[in-house]
């Protein structure tokens, strides 16, 4: 017969499980995973950007298990076809699948015999992954043209823990604009007095870590009037930082253009860059705090994927043989040795899931065209001569740069920054 003791930590431990939640309007499954069904159908950049806009993202199915309870919750939600969080980017016969929560290339699969398919034209390269239901089973994954077709989908928010008294409840944390903390009557202040005031709260001004925290935090400030935020980080060497909670500062959506040198940080809530402020500076903020004490509520880490296995290892630039996924870097081939040599070069852009392709280009001195296109030539945009702080934002994931590089023998030639937005 079990002791008192026994009875009492199995209780406890049951309790702590019981806690585990999801947000408003989700449904927990498999004690780990918060999913709601998007509304409508469509394209699959349509539905992804759907659930980005409520701080969600296309469900990622990472074992067996999940896999069966997302195609039942599907069942039950009378759908039987649907975007998972997979994205796909195949270069020279060879494609490589991505999970949609920057976790890195997907380990688990069930994939369609043929599937993923493989692409061989130069100027098409992205793939979106579709599921389906069967009447008792989950039946493979298949890849498709995302852009071509229309279905529904299927958001996953992280799990958290019950907070009632919690109006924005994620990954674990409880966040708290300014402008809603009851009985303060500055909710736009410099940094010290922000923190102080969060810290009366017993909370820290705000540290963000991911991708998809900082897409959260732009949709509780969605329609809130408030278009920038400091953050809590200050500087302890130029434009070096740490976060005031004393957590780690593995993430950053820097501004690529942001050349001044300041002591804090802001955060401007429409587009989610951040740029360099003075500590002094009079702003709205964002306190944090983590609910309850719990170590499970470790935040989602983003792994750094940059350049899909390019072919010619000798050039870095990523002309004609890679496929850049955001957060990276493009340059002109030969870039920073003089003379340049001489090459009609291909850049393929792309960024996963629900983000929108951006390119800033920090530097450009060239002497032909350059073009951005969505399409087999036809540029959205072009550029020439000498020129810095232009950037596109593409409606869509994907996106290349064509230039030709026979006018630029004496010229420096350019760099950009591919980012997710």
């Amino acid at each position: 017969m079990p002791s008192l003791f026994t009875l009492l930590l199995i209780g406890c431990f049951a309790s702590s499980l019981a806690e585990v939640t999801c947000p408003d309007g989700f449904t927990l499954i498999n004690g780990r995973k918060c999913v709601q069904m998007a509304v409508g159908q469509g394209p699959h950049d349509f539905i992804a950007q759907e659930c980005k806009s409520i701080g969600a993202r296309l469900v990622t199915i990472k074992n067996q298990e999940d896999n069966d309870a997302i195609s039942d919750f599907a069942k039950k939600s009378d759908c039987y076809t649907y975007w998972i969080g997979v994205s796909c980017f195949s270069l020279n016969g060879n494609t490589t699948c991505y999970n949609d929560d920057y976790s890195g290339p997907i380990i688990y699969n069930n994939w369609a015999p043929n599937h993923p398919r493989k692409l061989t034209d130069k100027y098409k390269f992205s793939l979106s992954v579709y599921a389906e239901s069967g009447w008792n089973f989950a039946l493979p994954w298949k890849t498709v043209d995302g852009s071509s077709i229309a279905y529904q989908g299927i958001c996953e928010v992280p799990t958290t823990f019950a907070d009632p008294s919690c109006k924005y409840n994620y990954n674990g944390y409880c966040y708290i604009p300014s402008h809603e903390i009851p009985g303060v009557t500055t909710n736009s202040t410099t940094y010290p007095k922000a923190q102080a005031i969060c810290r009366s709260l017993n909370a820290n001004m705000v540290s963000i870590h991911s991708k998809l925290e900082n897409d959260y935090i732009k949709s509780i400030y969605k329609d809130s009037g408030v278009s920038q935020i400091t953050l809590g980080a200050q500087a302890f060497q130029p434009h070096v930082f740490n976060w005031v909670d004393g957590s780690s500062f593995d993430y950053s959506y820097r501004d690529p253009f942001d050349t001044f040198t300041g002591n804090c940080l802001q955060m401007y809530t429409i587009r989610g860059l951040w740029e360099e402020i003075n500590c002094q500076v009079f702003n709205y903020f964002l306190c944090q705090k983590k609910i309850g004490d719990k170590s499970e509520n470790v935040r989602l880490d983003e792994s750094k994927t940059n350049l899909v296995v390019p072919s010619d290892l000798s050039d870095s630039s990523g002309c004609n043989n890679a496929i850049v996924l955001a957060p990276g870097t493009v340059t002109s081939f030969g870039y920073g040795t003089s003379p340049l040599p001489v090459v009609d070069c291909l850049w393929r852009v792309a960024a996963l899931g629900g983000d929108q392709v951006s390119i800033y280009f920090t530097e450009m001195e060239i002497g032909d065209w350059l073009f951005v296109e969505l399409k087999p030539n036809v540029p959205v945009r072009r550029y020439n001569g000498t020129m810095t702080g232009f950037h596109y934002v593409a409606p869509g994931s994907t996106a290349m740069i064509v230039h030709s590089s026979d006018s630029d023998a004496n010229m420096k030639g350019f760099k950009g920054v591919i980012m997710p937005y």
